[in-house]
């Protein structure tokens, strides 16, 4: 019985104790239940389970806001957004394909069209050169000149119809460049001194090419084509266009050229020191060559403000 007693005393006291901290508890919680204007434990609890999912939903925003920070070619978030507002992405890609998909029709009617005007002409002169053997070739020769008449008028008709469609699909394609070919575009006709106005990207082969505008507007010269000088500048445009959307993400690395001109001319370096120099008043450039008249170029284009000069034995 002493023993049990001992038990019983020390469970008593065990109770009081757990007592006394479950008051504690009531008492440390009660400004949060106050605060909230909850009821009890019961509605802290509900507060808590809200706070979660807002904190949840933060961030998962946070991480779409990431996702469209990474695919949006180092723009900030706000130019995104801004650029965005009012554009309607599937509406967009739905017009593109139904444009594609008439366009693709208009040149079959227009091949028909061909087709069968070459078939009338061909009978047509057959029948000329046979008009004068009876009544009924000369009768037949008009048919024909009035079926070719009839013929040309809806070629021309389904010619200028796909004419005009393409010329819709390239504007659309050119309002809607990526803005890293934009800003290559603009330094390739800087490098090339005007003689190529733009570049594009062709989409409607098996893959996309890159293609160089000359600068008449009209001429259009494969990246194979091109000289190796102009492909160099070509180049120099891409890897620029790239390092000044790193330098504006934040990402600001020394820009190396290791003879970058060998294959420039004189009008053509003197373009590229240009562009450099205004590569240099955001990041670093360090230019390699060994050719003094490179170097004699730079120091007039560049001025000695921004140029400094080291020799390496």
């Amino acid at each position: 019985r002493a023993s049990l007693q001992e038990t019983l005393d020390a469970r008593t006291a065990d109770v009081d104790a757990a007592a006394a901290r479950r008051n504690a508890a009531h008492q440390a919680i009660a400004p949060l239940i106050a605060e909230i204007g909850a009821t009890g434990t019961a509605g802290l609890q509900e507060a808590i389970s809200r706070s979660r999912e807002a904190s949840a939903m933060r961030e998962a925003v946070a991480a779409a806001e990431a996702a469209i920070v990474a695919e949006g070619d180092g723009y900030p978030l706000e130019d995104l957004l801004a650029a965005s507002e009012g554009v309607d992405p599937d509406a967009l890609a739905a017009r593109s394909r139904a444009l594609d998909a008439e366009f693709e029709g208009l040149n079959a009617e227009v091949c028909a069209a061909a087709d069968a005007q070459g078939d009338a002409r061909r009978a047509f002169a057959t029948l000329q050169e046979a008009g004068d053997l009876a009544a009924g070739a000369a009768f037949d020769a008009e048919a024909a000149k009035a079926e070719l008449a009839t013929l040309a008028e809806h070629y021309i008709l389904k010619r200028a119809q796909a004419v005009t469609l393409r010329w819709a699909i390239e504007r659309y394609r050119e309002e809607n460049q990526d803005p890293l070919l934009l800003r290559a575009s603009a330094l390739f006709s800087s490098l090339t001194v005007g003689h190529y106005a733009a570049l594009r990207v062709d989409a409607d082969g098996p893959a996309p090419r890159l293609l160089g505008i000359r600068d008449d507007g009209r001429t259009v010269v494969e990246v194979g084509a091109m000289s190796e000088g102009t492909s160099d500048q070509l180049f120099l445009a891409l890897r620029l266009a790239a390092t000044e959307q790193s330098v504006a993400a934040g990402i600001r690395l020394p820009f190396l050229a290791d003879d970058l001109f060998v294959n420039f001319d004189d009008e053509r370096s003197e373009a590229g020191f240009r562009v450099l120099a205004e590569l240099a008043s955001s990041t670093q450039v360090l230019f390699f060559t060994h050719h003094p008249h490179l170097a004699a170029l730079a120091r007039s284009v560049v001025g000695a403000d921004a140029h400094s000069e080291c020799s390496l034995a």
